[in-house]
């Protein structure tokens, strides 16, 4: 004959006490648990962070190099148009065709910086900016960003002008067998445009009776004014800006030990 025992049944519940200690060791616990996981999150996007901003100091010295380098042609496009503009004016046309070929090809170059956008876009939408612990750095960023698509309209400007209006003088009235090759081989020396290569005998400007010079100059003028507004409105303050990045970006890098030049 089987003895069936019931269960022991505590007669007394815990005192309320033990029953609020185990509730708050359970929320301590959780709480360190989430605690370090936040803590580990956030050093892992620091450091995603920082490479982020290396990645941004690169292409930020790229774009500084760039402005340098673009502002030295633009500005010898502004002296080709003044060297001619004066030969012009004097009444010389037909003793400085050569000129006239190397400063056309010179101004009618397309010449404009572009910003990196690779590192910018990837800083911008990946979060990161929250993770750079500088709120100087981050509105520098943002700023910076910000002249990118105002820097590429105007580019868009000048080179739709050169298209439309620059493009067919230069078809029309250049012999390209000396004009291809002028490139980048003149210089400017002592106020006038010196080039390396051979002058071909008898040059001269293709049907020069159909080339209004008045008009030639009102396109180039507008051109230059283009340029001008181009560099005072826009290239030069993102120059100024890409300055006051970069040396941010610097300084943010050596105190987080990752500068690399």
């Amino acid at each position: 004959m089987e003895i069936h025992h019931s269960p022991h049944i505590p007669k007394h519940s815990k005192p309320w006490k033990e029953y609020l200690l185990e509730g708050l060791m359970i929320f301590i616990a959780v709480s360190l648990g989430y605690a370090a996981e936040n803590m580990r999150e956030h050093y892992v996007e620091t450091k995603k962070a920082i490479i982020s901003a290396h990645n941004l100091y690169v292409d930020v010295k790229a774009d500084s190099i760039n402005y340098a380098s673009s502002m030295l042609y633009r500005h010898k496009q502004d002296s080709c148009y003044k060297i001619i503009k004066e030969i012009y004016t004097n009444n010389r046309m037909s003793q400085e065709v050569p000129t006239i070929y190397a400063a056309h090809s010179c101004i009618s170059t397309r010449y404009a910086p572009i910003m990196n956008s690779l590192a910018l876009d990837e800083v911008k939408n990946s979060g990161t900016l929250k993770y750079l612990d500088d709120d100087k750095l981050k509105a520098a960023i943002q700023g910076y960003a910000s002249l990118g698509n105002d820097l590429k309209l105007r580019e868009q400007r000048e080179f739709n002008y050169i298209d439309r209006m620059i493009d067919p003088i230069t078809t029309s009235h250049f012999n390209f067998d000396f004009y291809s090759p002028l490139g980048n081989s003149l210089r400017i020396n002592n106020n006038k445009i010196v080039f390396d290569i051979p002058i071909p005998a008898n040059l001269k400007i293709m049907k020069e009776e159909k080339l209004d010079w008045d008009n030639y100059f009102s396109i180039m003028g507008m051109l230059q004014m283009i340029r001008e507004s181009t560099e005072e409105v826009y290239i030069v303050p993102t120059q100024k800006k890409n300055s006051e990045l970069l040396a941010l970006l610097r300084n943010y890098l050596i105190e987080h030990d990752a500068f690399k030049e």
